[in-house]
């Protein structure tokens, strides 16, 4: 029996082998391996997906930038202003006492303004012909000087003391007493162009007129241009005092002085006043003034910066060419009345 059992064993054991081998191929596990554990090694790498996980996804690369076009070809630059003359102007205060200070001016026959103190003698008839000449005309209006330098400023004059109101009706009096004025210059003034209050007052009427204003300086303690500032009133200051002294030689270095300075700044401001001695010296440099390259302008085309003189003008005939506007040199000669 026992042999019998061995002869089947034999027979048999073959065939069951075949069969498992043939179960573990078809469950995907090699000949030779533990049927659980080979499974369980095989089964994680037949599910790696082909773009290898364990590696990074690269982010997608943006699409080159287009080439720039080519530089277009050059054009010739614009030309260069021109180089603008500098300018300079004369203003003669104290009209209005004689006829005869206007008369002789205009024989000069070179672009200036005049300033004419309102209630003079004269001041109507000057004011009323100055304009039928085309000569400029600014108000000289009298302002209060200091106390201790005993001077009379005249009639209509601003004073500190005054209300606003009071100040702006009298400046619209003395304006309509100088018919034709473009702007206003303080005569004297050394105390009331150091008043706040009083040159707000000034300024608004100014302003309401369309005028200018032009600082004489009678006070390094003026505080006329910032006033004009504040109110928005075009405004500009004096240089140079022409005749400080009255003397025919300082005259004539002071006006010799106004050229160099408007050279040197673009423009330049000289006041002087009809004395006989100055009135003989303008005549005398007349030509040096009209070759000196300075062109001579009335000061309302300084103040307002506009380009050229004024066309239909007696005293601006002389000199037809343009120029250039710039500051005033901040060294300023200064005189209290």
């Amino acid at each position: 029996m026992v042999a019998l059992a061995v002869l089947i064993g034999a027979l048999i054991a073959p065939r069951l082998n075949e069969e498992r081998r043939d179960t573990r191929i078809a469950r995907g596990t090699p000949a030779g391996n533990s049927g659980s554990a080979a499974t369980a090694r095989r089964e994680p790498s037949a599910r790696i997906p082909a773009t290898r996980p364990h590696l990074k996804a690269r982010a997608p690369q943006p699409a080159p930038l287009p080439k720039a076009p080519p530089p277009a070809p050059r054009t010739a630059r614009a030309p260069a202003a021109r180089l603008i003359k500098p300018r300079a102007a004369i203003v003669i205060d104290d009209l209005g006492q004689s006829f005869s200070h206007l008369e002789q001016l205009a024989g000069l026959n070179i672009p200036l303004s005049i300033a004419v103190i309102p209630g003079l003698p004269a001041s109507a008839r000057t004011a009323s012909e100055a304009s039928r000449r085309g000569i400029e005309i600014l108000l000289h209006q009298p302002m209060e000087p200091r106390e201790e330098g005993g001077k009379n400023p005249g009639e209509g004059v601003l004073l500190t003391s005054m209300a606003a109101g009071d100040l702006r009706a009298l400046v619209r009096a003395n304006l309509a007493a100088v018919p034709g004025a473009v702007g206003v210059n303080n005569h004297m003034g050394s105390k009331f162009t150091e008043d706040a209050a009083g040159l707000g007052a000034l300024m608004a009427e100014i302003k309401e007129h369309g005028l200018f204003w032009l600082d004489s300086r009678t006070t390094p303690g003026t505080r006329g241009m910032e006033a004009a500032l504040a109110a928005g009133v075009p405004a500009l200051e004096r240089d140079i005092f022409i005749d400080a002294e009255v003397n025919a030689d300082f005259i004539r270095r002071q006006v010799r002085r106004l050229v160099e300075r408007a050279r040197l700044h673009g423009t330049a401001v000289g006041i002087g006043h009809p004395h006989l001695e100055t009135i003989a010296v303008l005549r005398e440099l007349r030509g040096e003034l009209l070759a000196s390259g300075v062109t001579l302008v009335p000061v309302a085309a300084l103040v307002r910066k506009t380009p050229e003189i004024g066309t239909g003008t007696a005293l601006a005939a002389a000199q037809a060419d343009t120029g250039g506007a710039g500051r005033p040199a901040d060294d300023r000669k200064t005189a209290t009345p």
